[in-house]
This record gives structure tokens, C-alpha cells and sequence, in this order.
């Protein structure tokens, strides 16, 4: 690796390091705080993701020292290899976790005379811990044969290192954490958008009914949804990218992809505060 981009990947590491951990830990404090507040499946969902990004923001952080200061020569193999499983796992659960919260405004926001759809808004709420369990568990599940199916050849000259993967399990996982919950947080995002739409339209003449707080705040959730899924497609993309690649890249996607990653427990801080308006004026009370 260049020396050059050795030096700006050590200063963005620093940097979102920084940035990513103290965000996280403020909501995960903020969440704490108020969880006796929380009893709604909302608040479960939320609480859940700011710890799972916390984690994340760690491994993530680990992830990046190991990769770039070779760090993982004083290490056996495995060590690197149990990193990159448990960033696959935490990626993976605040996927599943995005699907959830999309699910739950969907069902608040869309009235469907459906039978199946009434029953779903009947039976979701009290199932939201047990599927944040399942989905943890899940993910974990689907993740673990990389412990044994990774591995890693590092290039003699110590300059990077190239993946040796068993692509019908990538291909598996992909399909779990990537299709299928984009698949349901895409569906619902449209429903709510659509749904949204035909209330502002039937609204539009009412300026005072459309700044009503209950609007105001749906529409800020579907915003915040939409950044979500926008965010997690780039990741996904990313992710399907560097393990096609074997990462065999070269420096600009390199360091591009290496960006991102870095950032992106940062970003989804940002978009977890900004969604959420108690959240945003207690820890950004100048916006």
C-alpha cells in the first residue's frame, strides 16, 4: 500500500473512529435513559439498532486497524477471519432491523382492507422482540460457516491480502441479508409513501392540517426511511462488489470502498438523529 493512502486511510479511520463512537454512544445513552419511557415496539426497535450500530461502530473501528496496520501478522489467521464474520453479522442485523422499523410505520401509516393486512397490524406489535431475537439469531446462524469457509492469502510482500471464499454461501447470505429485506423495506416504503401522498393531496388546501406534529412526523419517518434504504443498497452493493472481486481492486475503488465503510456507522447515526426529533434536540440543539 502507497504510503500516501496508507496516511489518508489512518486520518479518515481517526476520524470517523471519533465521529462514529461518540454518536453512538450518545443515543445509546439518550435510549438508556429514557427506556422506561419506551414501551411501544418502536422504542424496542430503536434501542436495539442504537446498540447494534454501537457495535458495529467497534467492529468496524477494529476492522480498520487490523486491515490497515497489518496488525493481523502478530495474530493467527483466525483472529482476522472471526473480525470480518462478526462485521458481516452486525451489518447484517442492522438490515434486518431497518426491514423492522419500515414494517411498523407501514403498518401505521397504510390502511388496507385486507384481511391479511389487518391481521399483520394486529399480531406485529407484540411480535416485534421476538423477531429483533429471531433476526439476531438468524443472521448469526447464516454468518458462522465463515469461520470455516474464509480464507485468507496474504500477498508475500505484505501489501494486501485476497479472499478465499465459497461462493453458494455467500451467495446464501446475500440472498438473507441483502434481497429479502430489501425486498420488504422497499415494499414498504412505497406503500407509506403512497399512502402519504393521497393524505397531502386530499390535504393540500389545508396548509395549517398538513403541519399538524402526527404528519409532520410521518413524513419525517418515510425520509428517514428512504435515506436508510439508500445507505444499506450502496453498502450491499459495495459489499457484493469487494467479495465478487475477491478484493482484487484497485487503489481508487479501494480506498473509496474503504471510505464508505468507515463512515458508515457514522452516517447512520446522522440519520437516526435527524428522523428522530427528541433525539435531534437533545444531542443537536443548535439545528
Amino acid at each position: 500500500m502507497l504510503l500516501s493512502v496508507r496516511i489518508i486511510k489512518a486520518i479518515i479511520l481517526v476520524l470517523t473512529m471519533i465521529s462514529g463512537l461518540s454518536m453512538n454512544s450518545s443515543i445509546v445513552a439518550e435510549f438508556c435513559r429514557t427506556w422506561s419511557q419506551k414501551h411501544q415496539p418502536a422504542g424496542h426497535i430503536l434501542i436495539s439498532t442504537a446498540v447494534t450500530h454501537l457495535l458495529l461502530q467497534c467492529s468496524i473501528t477494529l476492522d480498520g486497524f487490523l486491515y490497515l496496520f497489518f496488525s493481523y501478522v502478530r495474530f493467527v489467521q483466525e483472529v482476522y477471519i472471526l473480525d470480518l464474520t462478526i462485521l458481516y453479522f452486525l451489518i447484517e442485523v442492522c438490515f434486518w432491523h431497518a426491514t423492522w422499523l419500515s414494517i411498523y410505520y407501514c403498518l401505521k401509516l397504510v390502511n388496507l382492507p385486507n384481511q391479511f393486512f389487518l391481521q399483520l397490524k394486529r399480531w406485529f406489535s407484540p411480535c416485534v422482540p421476538l423477531l429483533l431475537t429471531g433476526s439476531t439469531i438468524g443472521s448469526f446462524i447464516i454468518n458462522l460457516p465463515l469461520l470455516w469457509t474464509l480464507q485468507i492469502t496474504f500477498h508475500p510482500n505484505m501489501t494486501g491480502h485476497m479472499l478465499d471464499i465459497d461462493y453458494p454461501h455467500i451467495i446464501l447470505n446475500l440472498l438473507f441479508v441483502c434481497f429479502f429485506p430489501f425486498l420488504i423495506t422497499f415494499t414498504s416504503i412505497v406503500l407509506s409513501i403512497k399512502s402519504l401522498l393521497s393524505h397531502i393531496m386530499k390535504m393540500k388546501n389545508k396548509e395549517n392540517d398538513f403541519r399538524r406534529p402526527p404528519l409532520k412526523a410521518h413524513v419525517g419517518a418515510v425520509k428517514t426511511m428512504v435515506s436508510r434504504l439508500v445507505l444499506d443498497l450502496i453498502l450491499c452493493l459495495v459489499a457484493m462488489g469487494l467479495l465478487i472481486s475477491k478484493l482484487r481492486v484497485d487503489v481508487v475503488v479501494d480506498t473509496f470502498c474503504w471510505l464508505f465503510l468507515m463512515l458508515y456507522s457514522t452516517f447512520q447515526s446522522i440519520i437516526f438523529i435527524l428522523g428522530n426529533p427528541k433525539l435531534k434536540t437533545k444531542l443537536f440543539p443548535c439545528i
